[in-house]
């Protein structure tokens, strides 16, 4: 039975918020009849939006993915793919590595090759989190294809970046981005409901037992929480709570939890004027010291440092 859908898809949010989810080295890729890209393996996921045309998506081992306009598909880490014309054997083939960072902010580059006038045209990034949490998707093992062209699809939302992927200019890169991150949230939501789910942490949001700890541990992140408190909220023995947990997120729960907390703690940093001190008291931290430690291993800057540089930020966009 599955968790109610408002309050797992609650939960699914607080948990991508969490891992401060974005989207990287983002490129359209257009390949021509008669031509395939290898590209090199991603350290993390990467998304595969098919804009128009048709071609395959090769993923070695078998893994051969038919693509059509609005397919997607999310790759796990670490596995080299290949991009393929329409043609079923292309005459032509390129090996390029995966593109790094890119000088144009608000620009995204384009992997071109062929002439002919058909092809596949791709919208393509790799996942990147801004903190120290671990990576959920690297529990991946193969591909996850879905298609967004129905009721509940993305088709009429993005008519505007299919006439931009024609022509791409400024803003192409934050249309890609935004383009990715739906198809993203909306996938793990059909995994949420998907009696197989390739990722095991989609089921655990999805799954009743765990809902009520798991929204405790989102929602309310600053009261005294451990093992024992989330298992019986589960309705579970601690030990079979903190193992079901580990299994499906990668992490125990309290690492989980500080990861909540220190997240909160930098919203509060950049959006209040709360003292470091009352900071740390309202996400759950009995002391100032234990707190500016905590957040200084995971966002790399004591809490001071953060406010001062999320600020300057601030001012600068604000000019």
């Amino acid at each position: 039975m599955m968790a109610s859908a408002p309050s797992a898809h609650r939960v699914l949010e607080h948990f991508l918020a969490t891992l401060d989810i974005g989207v990287t080295h983002i490129t359209r890729c257009d390949i021509r009849d008669g031509w395939s890209v290898r590209f090199d393996a991603c350290e993390t996921a990467s998304l595969h939006y098919c804009l128009d045309g048709c071609g395959t998506l090769d993923a070695g081992n078998g893994h051969r993915i038919a693509l059509q306009p609005h397919s997607f598909v999310l790759m796990p880490p670490g596995v080299s793919y290949r991009l393929e014309s329409a043609f079923e054997s292309p005459t032509m083939s390129v090996d390029r590595a995966r593109l790094g960072s890119w000088s144009a902010r608000e620009t995204a580059p384009t992997v071109k090759v062929g002439e002919a006038a058909a092809g596949v045209e791709m919208a393509c990034g790799e996942l990147r989190f801004a903190t120290s949490t671990a990576d959920p998707f690297r529990m991946l093992r193969h591909p996850i294809v879905t298609r967004f062209d129905g009721p509940a699809g993305l088709k009429d939302q993005f008519v505007m970046l299919l006439a931009e992927s024609a022509q791409p200019g400024l803003g192409s890169r934050v249309l890609i981005e935004a383009l990715l991150k739906q198809c993203l949230v909306m996938l793990l939501r059909r995994q949420m409901e998907s009696d197989d789910a390739e990722l095991s942490w989609t089921a655990a949001v999805a799954d009743p037992r765990l809902l009520l700890a798991l929204e405790k541990l989102f929602e309310h992140p600053e009261v005294p929480l451990s093992v024992q408190r989330l298992a019986d909220l589960a309705g579970m023995s601690r030990s079979a709570f903190a193992a079901h947990f580990e299994r499906a997120f990668g992490q125990t729960p309290m690492a989980m939890l500080r990861a909540v907390r220190l997240h909160k703690a930098a919203e509060l940093l950049a959006t209040t004027t709360l003292q470091i001190s009352q900071v740390a008291h309202a996400v759950g931290f009995s002391s100032r010291s234990n707190f500016s430690q905590a957040f200084h291993k995971q966002h790399g800057v004591d809490p001071s440092g953060f406010r001062q540089r999320t600020t300057s930020r601030q001012r600068v966009g604000g000019n």
